[in-house]
């Protein structure tokens, strides 16, 4: 009864709260809608990806997924600009030429940090200001394409491609806007949209209601895991999860997505530590957490490479095992051919 009240008060007093960001947002696209305010245009094509609700859709997947299909494709002057959301810097900021990080995560982000990690010839930059930052990206590397991610309420930046990502796994409960639930548009804001892509599971029968209702064309997709072993690189395509005692340790938008995951390997979770999405780490916490471990018996902490990239700086003296995700495409031609459609590839 107690906690029911406490739920209640604290929905009641989020409700205003919430309100006056869905008017922001509407006097925002008003003024966008009407040419009130000014929209940039780079002199090349920009791929946006990003979502309406707050974190969770898989984007980073996806803006890498994105990285590979163009390069396949031979276009070899990629770019990608992100916000650089946590990080301890104003400004534009390189954060790769294309050869892996340059400035420590803190400077950056950690999501630019990991891509960083996980890309080959593509320079990055973070910036508030995407149009300047795409600007630096096309003035210094010569961008055919650049890839804004997080770009869908960046509307000062003209795109080519508007790519959205829902969350298949979502419930009608969580589309409320924010900050009493995870609804950063309203769900008219996709007929900017360029495709609607569902991650992580099947989508749901009313997410798939919702955008057919505004006649917009949508993909399928998944996300396929793997591990990775930092302590024991030798033994990361035969070890077996099966039977291990883990804990699971999350700072992301989604922390159900890690336990999900995780229900595939057939491990015994003996606990979870879950923090905000973007969480700081430091070696008091961390020490907190292997403590916690130890204290449950367990074999490993099981993490994700977004808090990896935080956790790895600190030396934890305990086994980890990062869960590593790429996305995939149920329609691999359809996501190829709208790229090519898009950007005039052919």
């Amino acid at each position: 009864m107690y906690n029911t009240t406490i739920l209640n008060l604290y929905k009641y007093l989020l409700y205003p709260l919430s309100i006056i960001y869905r008017v922001l947002i509407f006097i925002k696209n008003f003024c966008y809608d009407n040419k009130l305010i000014k929209t940039h245009h780079l002199p090349c094509s920009v791929i946006s990806v990003g979502n309406i609700t707050s974190g969770g859709t898989g984007k980073t997947p996806t803006v890498l997924h994105l990285c590979k299909i163009l390069q396949q494709k031979s276009v070899n002057n990629i770019g990608i600009i992100s916000r650089g959301y946590g990080r301890n810097t104003k400004g534009t900021i390189l954060v790769s030429k294309g050869g892996g990080p340059l400035r420590k995560w803190e400077s950056v982000g950690d999501e630019p940090f990991m891509i960083a990690e996980k890309t080959r010839n593509i320079p990055i930059v973070v910036d508030s200001n995407r149009y300047r930052g795409g600007l630096f990206l096309n003035k210094h590397y010569n961008t055919e394409i650049i890839i804004m991610d997080d770009g869908f309420q960046h509307r000062s930046l003209s795109r080519d491609l508007n790519i959205v990502l829902i969350n298949g796994d979502t419930n009608p409960s969580d589309y409320k806007f924010l900050p009493l639930g995870y609804l950063r548009e309203p769900w008219s804001s996709l007929k900017r949209a360029d495709i609607i892509i569902f991650t992580k599971k099947t989508p749901k029968p009313f997410l798939i209601k919702k955008v057919e209702k505004l006649n917009i064309s949508y993909l399928n997709s998944c996300l396929n895991s793997f591990m990775s072993f930092p302590d024991e690189p030798k033994k990361q395509e035969i070890k077996k999860l099966k039977g291990e005692k883990v804990i699971l340790l999350s700072g992301i938008g989604d922390p159900k997505s890690l336990e999900t995951t995780i229900s595939n390997y057939n491990c015994l979770v003996k606990g979870y530590k879950i923090f905000r999405d973007h969480y700081h780490y430091n070696n008091k916490n961390i020490s907190e957490i292997i403590k916690f471990a130890k204290n449950k018996n367990a074999d490993y902490i099981i993490t994700t490479e977004k808090d990896w990239v935080k956790i790895k700086p600190l030396k934890p003296n305990f086994p980890f095992i990062i869960i590593n995700i790429e996305i995939d495409f149920t329609e691999k031609n359809s996501i190829d051919k709208l790229i090519e459609d898009h950007l005039m590839l052919n």
